[in-house]
């Protein structure tokens, strides 16, 4: 009977930890250059595995590193990526990693991240003269302001992508065995922004679906409880 309760409980655990998941894609479907969360298939094995042995699995997620759509935007500081690039940006934190190109010029001239985080080239953060022209970026990253060149995007790659920790906006820092390498086959794209990989339909789909085991889960708790109620009462 206990191994009955546990084994609901369980599910529960990982079914409410997983409509989380869900929850929090949807939340973001809009967020340029997101990356999805996925209840990794290992870890829902291992935690059904853990449930039998009557104990309560631990949940993990992994990133779908999937790219989203190219929109153009006509923004001359927006930025995509096509390839496995990332851009780099220096926070308070430290360098963190992102594909969301939503760039702009702060007062100084900096190029910067809409939290102001701002983006590194290659030899540190990049800066133009607000008073001065437009930027031009071409496809290697090559940063230039009224032709005179001003340095080159930091675009990089990881050998392992899944090393990556995420964090919020959409941004990974580096995890144990993630050194970034420079990204020589990713292409810059002015005027682009990378839509979010989030499939709105497929995320409600899902979310349905959870929900009904959910509830599955929760009739199935309510009848070994009520089931064990009654052989008690029947003792007394």
């Amino acid at each position: 009977m206990n191994g009955g309760i546990l084994h609901a409980a369980a599910a529960l655990d990982l079914l409410g930890k997983m409509q989380d998941t869900r929850a929090q894609n949807l939340a973001n479907a809009s967020t340029v250059g997101y990356r999805k969360r996925v209840a990794s298939v290992q870890a829902f094995a291992s935690a059904m595995r853990q449930a039998a042995g009557l104990t309560i699995p631990d949940y993990r997620e992994d990133v779908d590193h999937t790219s989203g759509v190219l929109t153009p935007t006509g923004q001359n500081l927006d930025l995509a990526l096509e390839g496995k690039g990332f851009f780099a940006v220096e926070t308070a934190r430290g360098v963190r990693f992102t594909r969301n190109g939503n760039f702009a010029l702060d007062g100084q001239g900096f190029l910067v991240a809409h939290d102001g985080a701002r983006v590194l080239g290659q030899a540190g953060p990049l800066q133009a003269d607000p008073a001065r022209g437009s930027l031009a970026i071409d496809a290697r990253g090559e940063v230039s302001q009224d032709g005179e060149p001003l340095g080159r995007l930091r675009v990089v790659e990881f050998q392992n992508l899944q090393r990556l920790i995420p964090e919020d906006s959409g941004r990974f820092r580096e995890g144990p065995d993630a050194e970034p390498f420079e990204s020589l086959e990713s292409r810059v794209q002015q005027g682009y922004l990378e839509n979010a990989n989030v499939n709105v339909v497929d995320e409600l789909v899902a979310m349905i679906a959870g929900l009904r085991a959910f509830e599955a889960a929760q009739r199935a708790l309510s009848g070994i409880d009520r089931t064990r109620a009654e052989g008690l009462d029947a003792r007394r």
